[in-house]
């Protein structure tokens, strides 16, 4: 498991790396560390040797694992990553208690859970990763192929931890010398193999890096809409309460590039979305376990901006949200877009694929939302309303203030420098 270890660290990221040994037990141990980390990672990689079962899956070849089997009760699940492999490099993976030796064997095991490879991990991490609301990716490098013998010796030669014990190994060795050379030839087997894997694993971090993580009910993507003009503090900050608020997974912004229902004059599309990029990367941002990028379908659609036509083009990119409905999905809006909810266009058909999650707008008190949330929920029989309103701090920000500071000049405190410094660049708000 070191060289596993060593194979991750040299992808070249900066996540953290955690050595776990053989088996569930061994997961269990890594997620009560993963636990323990100052923040909750949104995204766990299982990366590491497994044994190959059936062709195209033979020995010193990579995969990215696209589901999972557990063969002691036959049940399945799928990776909510996979879609964002390379062609051609996905397999299933069986989940078995015990090493699955020899080709007979890996036979078997193949025609009873349908995988193309083996490993002693791989269910209880799917599971405890979704315990958690975290995305999941495994990624394996093949030691040995199906026409292979396993010495099934390794389970007694590493600890808990998957750190050799080097005395048992000497005396295994000393009792059957040839036990020594397929150990080697193991070894160097796995190094080639986990060389293909560490490709993968940096393709996959990549990928997931800036791409939505599944949703559920329990772990919402949120998607926050409007115009940015330009992107404030209060704008990421209520995006990062919003997100501790209700666990989400994912944070999706959205700029638009003609708000129906606001006449101001915007600053250019290209220029608020420069902003905006400006702000997601400022070292000044909030962190959050949930993943933030920005989409830029309403500009590259232009015209007038409708939810609906929004949520119809994310939904489909955002694993979980079908399967797990409109709960899984919350729209973060301010209370004076609450109020405004049945002007919106097909509003029922939004509410059908998300749920608002609402933040209060002075001079709104949470008190006057409440009961308009009450109201409006009996005049359209909805039902569902009680925790639309978000426990976060108001919103009282004035783009319209920030707006005329940045057209002096000026630098004002809600407005991080970098998006500051583009404002200037472009001379924005000068009147």
């Amino acid at each position: 498991m070191q060289v596993e270890r060593k194979a991750a660290e040299g992808c070249g990221r900066p996540v953290p790396v955690i050595q776990c040994g053989i088996g569930r037990d061994a997961i269990d141990r890594a997620f009560v560390r993963i636990d323990a980390l100052p923040e909750r990672p949104r995204h766990a990689v299982l990366f590491g040797i497994a044994g190959g079962l059936r062709e195209p899956c033979d020995r010193e070849t990579a995969w990215v694992i696209d589901r999972v089997v557990d063969a002691t009760t036959g049940a399945t699940t799928n990776s909510p990553t996979a879609r964002l492999a390379p062609p051609k490099s996905t397999a299933a993976v069986g989940h078995a208690d015990t090493i699955v030796a020899s080709p007979a064997d890996r036979m078997a095991f193949a025609a009873r859970t349908d995988a193309s490879l083996v490993d002693m991990e791989c269910w209880a991490f799917a599971q405890e990763a979704i315990k958690r609301g975290m995305a999941w990716t495994i990624v394996r490098g093949v030691s040995d192929g199906p026409l292979d013998d396993m010495p099934i010796e390794v389970l007694d030669l590493v600890d808990a931890d998957g750190n050799p014990k080097i005395a048992a190994a000497a005396a295994a060795v000393l009792k059957s010398p040839s036990l020594g050379v397929r150990l080697m030839t193991l070894q160097a087997r796995s190094a080639r193999a986990l060389a293909r894997a560490q490709a993968l694993l940096t393709h996959m971090l990549d990928a997931v890096d800036g791409s939505p993580v599944a949703c559920s009910a329990e772990h919402p993507a949120l998607i926050m809409g409007g115009t940015f003009d330009p992107p404030h503090r209060r704008h990421l900050g209520m995006l990062i309460e919003a997100c501790h608020a209700l666990s989400a997974s994912s944070a999706i912004i959205v700029p638009a590039a003609a708000n129906p229902l606001k006449d101001a004059h915007a600053a250019p599309p290209a220029v608020r979305w420069e902003m905006l990029q400006a702000a997601l990367l400022d070292t000044g941002m909030p962190r959050t376990s949930a993943a933030i990028m920005a989409s830029g379908c309403e500009l590259e659609r232009g015209g007038s901006s409708y939810t609906i036509d929004t949520l119809r083009t994310l939904l489909p990119l955002i694993p979980g949200s079908a399967e797990h409905g409109p709960r899984a999905v919350r729209l973060l809006i301010g209370s004076d877009a609450l109020m405004q909810l049945d002007r919106w266009r097909d509003w029922r058909a939004i509410l059908d694929l998300a749920r608002p999650a609402v933040v209060i707008r002075p001079p709104h008190t949470p008190e006057e939302v409440r009961a308009w949330l009450s109201e409006f929920s009996e005049r359209y029989a909805l039902g569902d309303t009680t925790d639309w309103l978000l426990p976060v701090a108001p919103v009282d920000l004035s783009s319209t203030g920030l707006r005329a500071a940045l057209g002096r000049g000026e630098t004002p405190d809600g407005i991080l420098p970098s998006v500051a410094a583009i404002a200037q660049q472009h001379r924005l708000y000068r009147s």
